[in-house]
């Protein structure tokens, strides 16, 4: 293998040197359609790192290259309508490499194909800018959101409620009730200009101590409900139950998450969104018998509301990863408690307010033998202890 030339056509497209026709990029990546496709809508996806070939390529770079194949693919068989692809590499000049700079070639196929992918019948004539055009007008992006957003967003999620989210909505609140002061103050020197004598100033005292009253009983509503929680903020703030996932299906706008419909015992099914799509295949997640927080604020992940949260124990670097599952015995709905932390599940308000899943969540784990925890006390259900195949991990 020679070595790596930083002056090839790959290194130069992606450095913008040379013009292409792009479909997306990312931090790691670079995808775009072949200048001499095999058939429409032949694309190619590069490493941004200079690796001559796979051979080259650093297994983290690697990782975050290949993640991309799936929204590649994807791509491809959206903008030609094929039934599916072929992803092909080829590494050394002995399999017919011809740019040293890694790269994955994926192609569309039908089933009125017959012969197999090779990849030496390229056209003999380059892609024009029209054909070209007339692909990525069919291959827009659908996401709305760039991958670091929702590896951010997920990030967020995973640590609990998206606090920039609720501070945004606490705002208004307080500049409506200045408003709402601010007249009756300036109606007060209205009626003291008025030749109402020595009257007038006794009756501006009484609507201020009245308006000064309500203030500290509006602000004073929340005492009544905050014995509830009879004591300080701890793992009983939580509504955490069984659940059991009863249907799964792809997002449409992210290929990290599932759409789940998990029955916790309710009148209806809950949808709840879990970035599993990485980590387990949809048939490992279909039928699955799960632990979920069900009192956090809904949010939106890509346009679409979850209410909740699947719980899951995964090492330090998230490299391997599972479900938190309830004992045998246990049906959806019963909830998990916790010796020695009576209080009750708060609202979802009260939760996000208190940023309360933020303060729990980092002391959830798992033993040595699997069993979920927090601060070493068992999460408790149905005469049993829920567990994971993940020990020694964290729990989000």
């Amino acid at each position: 293998m020679p070595p790596y030339d930083p002056e090839n056509l790959f290194a130069k497209i992606i450095a913008g040197k040379i013009p292409c026709h792009k479909v997306f990029e990312t931090e790691h990546a670079f995808a775009m359609l072949d200048a001499f496709p095999m058939v429409e809508g032949h694309c190619l996806l590069l490493p941004k790192y200079p690796c001559a070939d796979v051979l080259d390529m650093p297994p983290d770079v690697a990782a975050k290259v290949l993640g991309e194949l799936p929204r590649l693919a994807r791509l491809v068989k959206l903008a030609t309508g094929a039934d599916a692809v072929n992803i092909v590499n080829n590494s050394g000049e002995a399999a017919m490499q011809t740019v040293f700079h890694a790269h994955f070639h994926v192609i569309p196929r039908f089933k009125s194909d017959k012969k197999p992918v090779t990849l030496g019948a390229s056209s003999k004539d380059m892609i024009t800018a029209e054909a070209a055009a007339g692909v990525l007008g069919k291959m827009k992006e659908p996401y709305k959101e760039s991958l670091s957003a929702i590896d951010a967003l997920m990030s967020e999620i995973r640590a609990g409620s998206v606090s920039a989210v609720a501070k945004k909505a606490e705002k208004p609140p307080a500049p409506a009730k200045v408003e709402k002061a601010a007249p009756a103050k300036a109606a007060a020197p209205a009626k003291a200009a008025a030749p109402a004598k020595e009257a007038a100033p006794k009756k501006e005292e009484k609507p201020k101590k009245e308006k000064k009253e309500p203030t500290p009983k509006g602000t004073g509503g929340a005492p009544k409900a905050a014995p509830a929680p009879a004591g300080p903020l701890d793992v009983s703030y939580a509504d955490i139950r069984v659940g059991k996932i009863v249907d799964a299906v792809p997002h449409p706008e992210s290929d990290k998450l599932y759409i789940e419909t998990i029955d916790l015992g309710e009148a209806a099914p809950r949808q709840i969104l879990s970035g599993l799509a990485h980590h387990l295949r949809i048939e490992q997640v279909k039928g699955a018998d799960v632990v979920c927080i069900c009192n956090l604020k809904a949010r939106k992940m890509g346009g679409v509301e979850s209410n909740g949260m699947v719980l899951c124990a995964s090492d330090g670097e998230k490299a391997n990863l599972a479900f938190v599952t309830p004992p045998a015995g246990s049906k959806p709905g019963d909830r998990v408690t916790w010796e020695g932390y009576p209080g009750e599940p708060q609202t979802p308000k009260k939760m996000d307010k208190d940023k309360a899943w933020e303060k729990i969540q980092p002391e959830f784990s798992t033993s040595a033998d699997g069993t979920a925890c927090y601060k070493g006390v068992p999460f408790a259900v149905a005469g049993g202890v829920c567990s994971s195949v993940v020990k020694n991990g964290i729990i989000s």
